[in-house]
C-alpha cells in the first residue's frame, strides 16, 4: 500500500485513478480496478439513466471497494443521472464537460 493524500481521500491502496472513458469503462473495468487497489470509474457519458443504474448495481455486486462515476454535465438527462448516483450512494463522482456548480450541493448531500 502506498500512503498519500489521494489514497487517504479515496480509501484506496494505490494512487491510481482509472479514466472514465465512454463505452470503455463500464462496471467490469471499474470493479476490476477497484478490486486491484485503485479507484475504478464508470464512464456514464452516453449511458441512458437506466443503463447507468444497472452498471452501478453490478459494480456494487462485484466490489466492496470505493468506485466512482464520471458524469459529463452536458448530457440532457443529467438530473436523472444525478438521482441515480444519489440513490446508489456512489462514494465518488468526477464531473466533466461543464460546470458542476448547479449540482454540487445535491451530490454532497
Amino acid at each position: 500500500m502506498i500512503g498519500n493524500k489521494i489514497t487517504s481521500l479515496f480509501g484506496i491502496q494505490y494512487p491510481i485513478i482509472q479514466a472514465g472513458m465512454i463505452w470503455c469503462s463500464g462496471w467490469e473495468l471499474a470493479a476490476a480496478v477497484s478490486n486491484a487497489g485503485g479507484l475504478g470509474i464508470i464512464g456514464s457519458g452516453s449511458m441512458y439513466p437506466e443503463i447507468l443504474d444497472e452498471h452501478i448495481q453490478k459494480c456494487k455486486q462485484a466490489t466492496d471497494k470505493p468506485f466512482a462515476v464520471n458524469l459529463p454535465m452536458l448530457y440532457p438527462d443529467i438530473d436523472k443521472h444525478i438521482a441515480t448516483i444519489i440513490k446508489h450512494k456512489v462514494p465518488v463522482v468526477f464531473t466533466s464537460a461543464g460546470n458542476p456548480k448547479t449540482w454540487t450541493a445535491h451530490l454532497k448531500s
